[in-house]
């Protein structure tokens, strides 16, 4: 099998709480490099530590939300984010 073939594999594999989990992480992720790489752009003399800083806290403000809530038929997931209107249920 393919790399790619084994990825899909265990991805289809996942259940939706974890995809959401990964999916949240790598937005995060996403959310610091690109506020890490705007602040050195903008700010040449900033110091890392303060651009990590200032990275992590605008992440934590805009990354999705995940929270679980019980309802009768069970446990379910609900993913909040800034950007979205309406929060997604799993």
């Amino acid at each position: 099998m393919h790399l790619i073939d084994k990825t899909h594999a265990n991805l289809e594999n996942m259940s939706a709480k974890n995809k959401i989990i990964v999916l949240r992480y790598l937005i995060s992720f996403i959310i610091f490099i690109v506020v890490w790489f705007l602040l050195d752009l903008a700010f040449k003399n900033l110091q890392t530590p303060y651009k990590g800083m200032i990275s992590a806290v605008v992440m934590v403000i805009l990354s999705p939300r995940v929270k679980e809530y019980d309802t009768q038929s069970g446990k379910q997931a609900q993913l909040k984010w800034i950007f979205l209107k309406k929060a997604i249920s799993i």
